[in-house]
């Protein structure tokens, strides 16, 4: 095991031990299936191009959940918009002077330049504090309904931005990465996909995966059912357009490499890194995202 992988692991297993009995899924593994939910996720937003938190009511077939979206920067109709979507814990829009989040790593910062407009999703339950947040994953039903939320979200902003004449492309990080992928199983409406680590098995990856040290035992005890509620590879490689630029890591023992490579039917780029390691990586995970954005479009020239 390199030191990618402990880093995995061992970030894993702390998360474990802060956890104790508030692990995933510990009250209830109970669902519908989350394709069927995130295709009858509904949202309205309005006015991307202006600056501000905006939080949305999306209602979905488990009731309704609060999400929220913040136009990042605009630079106008003629260059394309990226709706990005943070990874799992993360306040994507807290941006205090002790805070790091995913968002503020790829697109704050002086020197940091992204030649396209950036629309930052937050995902339900991200808006306190982690504990509390650990605490609403107790039940199957609360993830599920906050990637469809995400997800339903993402299609609104997505229908917002072709009514402002741009061209939307849908990325993420983890957890950003499967709302990702999970939208375009659902809705494939936007021009281009860029998840990052993160693949389209979810629920072998809380059943086999490091990560499996996050989920309680009576869940871990009916594996088939975590996998029929989660997991979409069937539908994602069915999907035939070539619109997909998928990022993984070799040593990532969360987003497995073996496991997930296989959801994709389509080139992968490969980092020699871990899953911590490389969600660190900013400037090669944002020039991927960038090259991506680029190959859709000459970025407003």
């Amino acid at each position: 095991m390199n030191h990618h992988e402990l880093a995995d692991v061992a970030t894993v297993r702390l998360g474990a031990l802060l956890a104790g009995e508030r692990r995933f899924f510990g009250r209830s593994a109970e669902s519908p299936p989350l394709v069927g939910v995130a295709a009858n996720a509904e949202a309205t937003v309005n006015d991307i191009t202006r600056a501000g938190q905006r939080t949305v009511t999306v209602e979905t077939p488990l009731g309704p959940f609060e999400a929220a979206y913040m136009p990042w920067q605009w630079l106008g109709a003629e260059y394309p918009t990226l709706v990005y979507h943070h990874g799992s814990g993360e306040r994507p829009f807290d941006f205090g002077r002790f805070s790091s989040n995913s968002v503020r790593r790829l697109f704050a910062g002086p020197d940091i330049d992204v030649p396209a407009n950036v629309v930052v999703v937050r995902a339900p339950f991200h808006d306190g504090s982690n504990r509390e947040y650990v605490e609403s994953m107790g039940e199957l039903a609360n993830f599920v309904g906050m990637l469809a939320a995400a997800s339903g979200l993402t299609e609104a902003l997505v229908e917002e931005i072709n009514q402002v004449g741009s061209r939307p492309v849908v990325s993420g990080i983890s957890l950003g990465g499967w709302v990702t992928n999970l939208h375009r199983v659902c809705f494939g409406s936007a021009d281009r996909y860029v998840p990052l680590l993160a693949g389209a098995a979810l629920g072998e990856m809380f059943v086999t995966s490091a990560y499996r040290h996050l989920t309680a035992d009576s869940a871990l005890s009916r594996p088939e059912q975590l996998r029929d509620t989660l997991d979409f590879g069937a539908e994602f490689r069915a999907i035939e357009a070539d619109d997909c630029r998928p990022l993984l890591a070799r040593y990532d023992r969360i987003i497995e490499f073996d496991t997930q490579r296989p959801c994709y039917e389509c080139s992968v780029r490969t980092i020699e890194k871990g899953h911590v390691t490389g969600s660190l990586a900013s400037d090669v995970l944002r020039e991927h995202i960038l090259d991506a954005v680029g190959s859709e479009s000459r970025l407003g020239e």
